[in-house]
């Protein structure tokens, strides 16, 4: 789960930094509102605290968030099987031919001092 919300984290992040290295992108951004560093982690910490927190004012949140979260993960994984399965069947064939290779020794010189 923790992999997930730092993933989407950085996912965003390079989204976010992506149009800043595209110079055709400067019209759309001078077109945006300001960003204000300062007030955006202000906000995004007192987010975060308030996140926090939600689980002890309401636990039944927290606990229908944990079995929803257990369930899309298991789903995810019967997903990523399936995928597996079709790419395993459309591209490994029946008569792939298994092509195996082994390295030759080679004598060994003897050094002398």
């Amino acid at each position: 789960m923790w992999f997930l919300i730092k993933g989407s984290f950085w996912f965003s992040l390079v989204l976010v930094t992506l149009p800043f290295l595209d110079t055709g992108s400067q019209e759309a951004l001078d077109k945006a509102p300001p960003l204000e560093v300062g007030q955006s982690v202000a906000a995004a910490v007192a987010a975060f605290e308030d996140i926090r927190q939600i689980c002890v004012r309401n636990p039944d949140v927290c606990e229908t968030g944990s079995e929803t979260f257990a369930a899309l993960g298991i789903r995810a994984k019967e997903g990523a099987r399936i995928a597996y399965q079709f790419l395993d069947d459309k591209f490994a064939g029946d008569d792939a031919e298994i092509v195996t290779g082994s390295l030759q020794q080679t004598p060994q010189v003897q050094q002398t001092n």
